[in-house]
């Protein structure tokens, strides 16, 4: 497999999910700062909150994506595997890794908010600067960039998932890196390196930060 069926569809499912969260966390960040802003009104709760909005909106699209990428390895292939294994790790994974997600998405969108909160203070900004301060936290683009990121890593996972059954018949998949070889990518010092070359150090897509890079596995050669 070269790159995810759909993958734009999904790209834009889980960004329209998690900007429809990040959207009305604002609101009621905004609210509970109130005018002037103290970031002391701001209580755990909504720290808290936050972070389960961000896993609620991760969780559906993540598992499709483990579930589409594991079925579409697996179909070319001239052996069965155990899918009850697969769908558990599928759902042991999601539930990990969104939550990590979005722990860690909060914990920087509580420090962004806090030193909006002290430059608006210390600079005698006005509320619209807060405002925009708080753009990239909250808006369009981060919620694109989590998700492109995040259908990556799920699209991998679901790869790996896949090669790991097999291994446990003897069968070790070679993965490749697959890049878009395009102009973008091939500015890319992390990802271009590694283009059509086998995955060697463990470490698979994403190599970055909206990184769109996948995985190509391919049977090892039977010697004759």
């Amino acid at each position: 497999m070269t790159d995810l069926v759909n993958r734009t569809e999904f790209e834009l499912t889980l960004a329209g999910k998690l900007g429809r969260a990040f959207t009305a966390q604002e609101k009621i960040l905004l609210a509970l700062l109130g005018d002037p802003p103290d970031i002391n009104k701001v209580p755990p709760a909504f720290w808290t909150d936050m972070s389960a909005a961000l896993v609620a909106a991760l969780v559906p699209t993540l598992n499709d994506v483990y579930n589409a990428s594991a079925e579409a390895l697996s179909s070319g292939l001239p052996i069965g595997v155990d899918w009850s294994m697969v769908n558990d790790g599928a759902v042991r994974w999601v539930s990990e890794h969104a939550y990590e997600t979005s722990k860690y998405a909060t914990s920087n969108t509580r420090r962004a908010v806090t030193e909006a909160v002290n430059r608006y203070l210390t600079n005698q900004q006005t509320r619209g600067d807060l405002v925009r301060a708080l753009t990239p936290s909250f808006g369009p683009n981060r919620a694109e960039s989590i998700a492109v990121t995040e259908i990556t890593r799920a699209a991998s996972e679901g790869e790996q998932a896949i090669a790991r059954e097999l291994s446990k018949d003897g069968i070790a998949m070679i993965p490749y890196w697959e890049t878009r070889n395009d102009e973008i990518v091939s500015r890319c010092p992390i990802c271009w390196p590694r283009h059509g070359k086998p995955i060697t150090d463990g470490k698979f897509p994403p190599g970055h930060i909206r990184c769109r890079c996948s995985t190509r596995y391919e049977l090892p050669k039977v010697r004759r």
